[in-house]
């Protein structure tokens, strides 16, 4: 048979591309993101979002990871009250569909064994937690806590008998019975993917787990205080010292720089760009995982693109200070999940919480 050949038509791009369409192709929206994250990195955003968001709630006191071996069906756990025993359990299941009632009677007959082996204390609430959602099966059976918990006695030998431990059959005798029995059902729910996300948003983790830019907005500075604060006493100091060795003449106070307008007026901005830099280190730690701490990483950038310039020789300290900020202002910032957000003030506040940390020195002695 002859094969005719076929005029397919071609792709069309209406859109210019960007450097970041090629390198990353479409994005991935945060749901579909959900969905194709291993096993083991689902349960660790799960972990994120009850750190991160349900402990700021004011419900939960702590939440942590227990999944793995010997979690005897508990995965994230998040203790409303730990003298009184009080906890919910939120179990992630990663799976390539909705969840449906055989995905879960085996969890439910873990949760309601280990506790009658009093291992530990019913949760106030079981949330099954899933990439996919809840499938209609299994969330009417979520609606209706006496059909569940019938539909998981008749299940027990088929789904739980064997399988909740290797070493022995568990038997569903009178009393382990009577004790699901007493078990309200209702503790039983699934958590929606969506509000998940929305969630997370709010967490310092989100933008490192499905991108699109850091979330939150960054405050506007607070300005100066008129009585300069502890945390600005090292850097403060400093200027003094380099105003002093500028003029030939001792500057101890911001009193003492009314009579040198043209120093009064960078002093003023020296603190006002402090104060945005430090404006810049509170968007970081709203935005970004707490693990590292970025904020410190763009100082180190900082202090390495200034140093050799700082290290010059000058005719005072307050030259070399003009010439260190200078430079700040000039140099490339390549490495720091905060490069797009950071303004001049910012570069220059940087070389003050760097004269801070004694890492720049105005005057040498």
């Amino acid at each position: 048979m002859e094969l005719k050949s076929t005029e397919f038509p071609k792709p069309k791009f209406s859109d210019r591309l960007t450097n970041n369409d090629i390198l990353f192709g479409d994005p991935v929206s945060p749901i579909d993101r959900l969905k194709i994250v291993s096993p083991e990195v689902f349960e660790e955003i799960i972990a994120e979002w009850g750190n991160g968001f349900l402990i700021q709630t004011g419900k939960y006191t702590a939440c942590k990871k227990c999944s793995g071996a010997g979690d005897m069906g508990r995965d994230v756990i998040s203790i409303i009250n730990e003298s009184l025993g009080t906890w919910d359990n939120y179990q992630c299941k990663h799976y390539d569909h909705p969840l449906m009632p055989s995905d879960i009677w085996i969890e439910i007959g873990k949760l309601v064994y280990y506790t009658f082996m009093k291992e530990y204390t019913l949760p106030e609430a079981y949330y099954f937690v899933a990439p996919q959602g809840i499938g209609p099966a299994l969330n009417n059976f979520f609606e209706n806590p006496a059909k569940l918990k019938n539909e998981f006695l008749n299940q027990w030998d088929a789904k739980c008998k064997n399988e909740i431990t290797t070493t022995k059959s568990i038997t569903l005798d009178d009393k382990l019975k009577r004790y699901i029995n007493r078990i309200d059902f209702k503790i039983f729910k699934g958590y929606d993917p969506n509000k998940l996300i929305e969630e997370h948003k709010k967490t310092s983790y989100y933008a490192a787990r499905f991108g699109g830019g850091l979330i939150k907005k960054r405050q506007d500075p607070q300005p100066p205080p008129k009585k300069i604060g502890k945390d600005e006493m090292v850097y403060t100091r400093q200027l003094f010292e380099a105003y002093s060795d500028h003029k030939k003449k001792e500057i101890k106070n911001a009193k003492e720089l009314q009579k040198h307008r043209d120093l009064e007026d960078h002093f003023i901005r020296q603190r006002e760009s402090f104060y945005t830099a430090d404006a810049l280190r509170q968007f970081s730690r709203d935005n970004l995982p707490e693990e590292i701490d970025y904020f410190e990483e763009l100082k180190g950038e900082v202090h390495t693109g200034v140093i050799d310039v700082h290290n010059g020789a000058y005719g005072d300290g307050y030259r070399r200070l003009l010439a260190t900020v200078i430079q700040a202002k000039n140099i490339q910032i390549t490495a720091s999940p905060l490069e797009n957000y950071i303004q001049q003030k910012d570069r220059e506040g940087i070389c003050h919480h760097l004269a801070n940390d004694n890492k720049l020195i105005w005057v040498r002695k």
